[in-house]
């Protein structure tokens, strides 16, 4: 590896809408932490509400302010004290949740669900939300949350990874299982990545609901029913299809309260429902005499737990396909057009990568 520079580029959040490029220190990894020399971070919907000054005060907690949380790239130093395996020229994928490790919920293994988030020296981070994430040219991490890539897996698969690792989870939190009829609502790289691990799960029937160019995208990844909320209703072409049943299970990865209900709506009679969408606090009114009476089971679902190890190996085994799902890449220096472009879903736009 090359000599560790003193300073590099970085897209620096300052306030809402007030992101610069700079020449800044390179974050120092010791004693415990790993420094990494950035390959590629991918751009979501969550970094677009954190730069908008949307999530304030919880992320960022103060500016200037470092986002990117969906990275990976080369092992450049290893802290004095980090105990780790690591060596310089690992290639890694970042994890961002860090969990206090002390508490009752992080013992069980739900460290995403840290009982000390929220709180300054509690111990619990999420990177590139209340710490310092990766949209630069070296970031840091603790060793436990820098997963080893296979030699054949490429940054751009390893970008992907982050999302797919979301969508495992949600399946998890529903238990998908062999034969199930599933329907997605929200055909962006999350819901698109529920529709190709449910179909490699098993799933006998696939729905996915939305608009534009994406269900074209959604038709080729192999979803049995596309569905165009400006044309149908979702609940009512998905009830047909079932011959009134409803599906196993619905796993909404959009966030608008109308795409909620629907989600609860369209599942069989004891059926499972996951919700992922964030709405911004907006009330969601359901009809609970049916999840009563019908044993409707509601899940929320966030984050990753301990899912990284089996999306790496499921993308090596090509459940999911990369060039699909990432279609745009940037330098640090054109980081405000590819906000841009991400923002208005320009030229069939899925996901976006930074390449410092």
């Amino acid at each position: 590896m090359p000599a560790i520079p003193e300073k590099m580029k970085a897209a620096v959040t300052h306030g809402p809408s007030d992101v610069r490029i700079e020449e800044i220190p390179v974050p120092s990894h010791e004693p415990d932490k790993v420094l990494v020399k950035v390959a590629a971070c991918g751009i979501c919907g969550t970094d677009v509400h954190i730069m908008d000054g949307h999530m304030r005060p919880a992320w960022p907690p103060y500016y200037p302010f470092i986002q990117g949380h969906e990275w990976c790239g080369e092992v450049a130093a290893v802290g004095s004290g980090a105990g780790s395996a690591l060596k310089p020229g690992d290639r890694v994928i970042m994890e961002p949740t860090i969990g206090c490790g002390r508490c009752a919920t992080c013992i069980r293994g739900a460290y995403h669900l840290c009982e000390r988030a929220g709180e300054p020296d509690g111990g619990y981070k999420l990177l590139g939300h209340t710490a310092d994430g990766a949209f630069s040219e070296y970031g840091v991490a603790p060793p436990n949350n820098l997963h080893k890539m296979p030699g054949s897996m490429s940054w751009e698969e390893a970008v992907i990874v982050n999302q797919v690792v979301v969508a495992l989870h949600a399946l998890d939190r529903g238990k998908v299982e062999p034969a199930d009829r599933v329907a997605i609502l929200g055909p962006g790289l999350l819901g698109l990545s529920v529709l190709q691990l449910a179909k490699a799960m098993g799933a006998s029937r696939t729905y996915i609901t939305g608009r534009g160019y994406r269900l074209d995208i959604a038709r080729e990844l192999g979803a049995d029913v596309v569905i165009d909320i400006t044309k149908e209703d979702p609940v009512e072409v998905v009830m047909k299809d079932t011959g009134g049943r409803g599906v196993d299970l619905s796993v909404e990865c959009a966030g608008p309260p109308e795409a909620m209900k629907q989600a609860v709506a369209m599942v069989r009679r004891g059926g499972r429902a996951v919700l992922e969408g964030i709405n911004g606090g907006e009330n969601v009114p359901f009809v609970t005499d049916r999840i009563v009476l019908d044993e409707v089971a509601v899940f929320g679902g966030r984050g990753s737990p301990n899912c990284y190890p089996r999306a790496i190996e499921l993308m090596t085994q090509g459940v999911i396909d990369t060039p699909r799902m990432l279609t745009h890449s940037f330098s640090l220096d054109e980081f405000g057009e590819a906000i841009r472009m991400f923002k208005a879903r320009e030229d069939g736009v899925m996901r976006v990568m930074i390449k410092p």
